[in-house]
Order: C-alpha cells, then structure tokens, then sequence
C-alpha cells in the first residue's frame, strides 16, 4: 500500500515540476509581413483550390478583383462595372 501511494505522489509532483517548467519557458510565434501582398490589392474575400496550388481572392474600393498566388504574383485582374 505505501508503495502505491508513494508512486501516486511522486507522479503527481512530476506532473506539476514538468508542468511548471513548461510554462517558465513560452515560445511566442510572430506573423511578419515580409514582401507578400501589398494592401492596395484591398481586403481578402475567398481562397480558391486549384491544380496549380492556393489563390486568393482580393477586392479593393474600386471594385477590381485580384486573383493571386500564396507568394503575391497576381494571377488575373477583373474589374466590376
């Protein structure tokens, strides 16, 4: 019996030692705009599978449609009347 209590108590003082050192040391990730897409292509309105890899959909205030790829290079422009 005491060895049963003695492994439930030093398991759960493992489990907060490690608990504890995991959280001392966070690791914050960033998103950082480095190039990419420029804002004047307007806001984001879809994303659209193709054999060709991932596109966006962007449209700005004058109502031109963007198609471009996931590194910026623009696919197709069409412009709303």
């Amino acid at each position: 019996m005491r060895k049963r209590v003695f492994f439930i108590i030093a398991g759960v003082i493992l489990f907060f030692v490690g608990y504890l050192a995991g959280n001392n040391h966070l690791n914050l990730a960033h998103a950082e705009a480095h190039g990419g897409i420029p804002k004047s292509y307007g806001h984001l309105v879809s994303a659209v599978v193709t054999p060709g890899g991932t596109n966006l959909v962007f449209e700005d205030n004058t109502g031109v449609i963007r198609f471009v790829t996931m590194t910026g290079q623009v696919e197709a422009e069409l412009v709303r009347n």
